[in-house]
């Protein structure tokens, strides 16, 4: 369900760019310090969006620091001096993960994601015990996600409420006294439009393994052609989410690392709708 939140490179200056990964790397150095080398390997452009977003939210300034690291040993990079918030959002990246994982566990038994969230074991209960209130509420809303597609619920809105809202608690609990209702706000759409991206991106495999797939349950597609059948009422729930999050953002008004969180809420999370579209329309 990760893998959506990403930077549009060619909308960005060379020093745009590499603000994004010296955040990404701050990260990478906070995992390493608290988890060893393995939780390394799960830091991905998503929780590296909440990273830049958070740092803007709370107005906190970075500081950034030339040094090798483990992917470069022979050459120093910028990288992002630590954090609180990168501190925090590494440890709640590794509940993600196990939560993610263990979700897909369940959907298709896979050996290969076994492995995986074995590999996890001890890392997840070092974070589970580092922040338990986010553990809780990520297994409670996999918990009632997973009850919604046991069901076969039919209703986009409200099997999509299930992961925005997991999106929307997990800031409030990062950003505590620092979250507000807009900053929640948004969460929650992106939140919602990651649920459904990786749905509508999914349906094709979805159809073959039999899983659930929200698109699928709603309009009885039976095949992938059918989904241009119903083209326009998904193009219209997906646009009116990308609206929605645009207009939460605005209502932020941030003024911290704006270039980077303009660029993925305004150009590369629609491109990537359009992208997903776009290979129904063609068919």
């Amino acid at each position: 369900m990760f893998g959506y939140l990403d930077i549009d490179k060619d909308k960005l200056e060379d020093g745009q760019r590499g603000l994004w990964q010296t955040f990404m790397c701050g990260l990478c150095i906070s995992t390493k310090s608290a988890y060893n080398n393995l939780p390394r390997a799960f830091i991905g452009n998503d929780i590296n969006f909440f990273n830049v977003l958070f740092h803007s939210v709370t107005e906190t300034d970075v500081e950034i620091e030339n040094k090798t690291c483990f992917s470069h040993p022979f050459k120093k990079r910028p990288i992002l001096k630590t954090t609180q918030l990168t501190d925090t959002l590494a440890t709640a990246n590794i509940l993600l993960m196990y939560w993610n994982i263990y979700d897909d566990v369940v959907d298709d038994k896979s050996f290969s994601k076994r492995t995986v969230l074995k590999s996890l074991k001890k890392p997840y209960g070092k974070a589970q015990a580092d922040l338990p209130k986010m553990d809780g509420m990520l297994k409670t809303m996999y918990d009632g996600l997973q009850t919604l597609e046991k069901s076969n619920c039919d209703s986009i809105d409200k099997v999509a409420h299930s992961f925005a809202s997991l999106s929307q608690q997990f800031a409030a609990i990062i950003l505590q006294d620092k979250s507000s209702a807009n900053v929640e706000t948004l969460c929650y759409n992106l939140g919602k439009w990651i649920y459904l991206i990786d749905a509508l991106d999914d349906v094709e495999k979805d159809l073959k393994t039999k899983n659930y797939n929200v698109f699928v349950n709603c309009y009885g597609i039976d095949k992938v052609d059918d989904v241009v059948k119903h083209l326009d009422e998904i193009q219209f729930t997906m646009y009116a989410s990308l609206n929605r999050i645009a207009q939460s953002y605005n209502d932020l008004n941030l003024t911290k690392y704006t270039c980077i969180l303009k660029n993925v809420l305004y150009d590369s999370i629609r491109n990537k709708t359009k992208q997903i579209l776009d290979k129904y329309n063609v068919r």
